[in-house]
């Protein structure tokens, strides 16, 4: 059991890469233009094995003030960052890069690794339960946003069940901001 700190077990999630088809992008893209929304870029610090696989994660940003972004959708490989954040950002070179958390939005981040039939089961559960699920590029990993007002605790014995029945499934923190008592 974690009791704060950013891996939630031993196993490490190690994935694969591999990308989105350009129309995706596109697609996407367009509509978050569209909606007023920035890329901003994460620097990543990565281990001794070369986890995470990136040394940077774009993350979408809708305008919330005139120095200020809220943070628009669940980080896959940030760590200390979560849906709803207020951050302030730096304008280099016409991209957008993190500086500082301006206003947290209470919001824990939990990271999903599980190569298993089952994950579509795993997924249903989070959202029933009024978590935000966003699926990578890579079916078996996913990034959860735990709001606020949903019990972290209960997420996690969630998660560890599951963990109990398929080891397959490893999960860690990428941000608490709630009890886990």
């Amino acid at each position: 059991k974690n009791s704060g700190n950013n891996r939630a077990t031993n196993k490490r999630i190690n994935l694969p890469t591999a990308d989105y088809p350009p129309n995706i992008i596109n697609l996407l893209m367009n509509k978050m233009k569209k909606d007023k929304h920035i890329k901003v870029l994460f620097h990543l610090e990565q281990d001794e094995d070369g986890y995470p696989p990136f040394s940077i994660e774009g993350l979408w940003c809708k305008k919330a003030s005139n120095d200020t972004y809220i943070v628009d959708n669940v980080p896959f490989y940030t760590y200390g960052i979560s849906l709803g954040d207020e951050i302030c950002v730096t304008e280099e070179d016409g991209e957008y890069h993190f500086q500082s958390i301006v206003n947290p939005s209470g919001n824990s981040t939990l990271r999903v690794h599980f190569n298993d039939k089952r994950m579509q089961m795993v997924r249903d559960k989070l959202l029933d339960m009024g978590c935000k699920v966003e699926i990578s590029n890579l079916s078996s990993f996913v990034s959860i946003n735990v709001p606020q007002e949903v019990s972290l605790k209960v997420v996690e014995d969630v998660l560890t069940n599951m963990q109990k029945e398929c080891d397959s499934l490893a999960y860690e923190h990428g941000v608490v901001r709630q009890n886990i008592s």
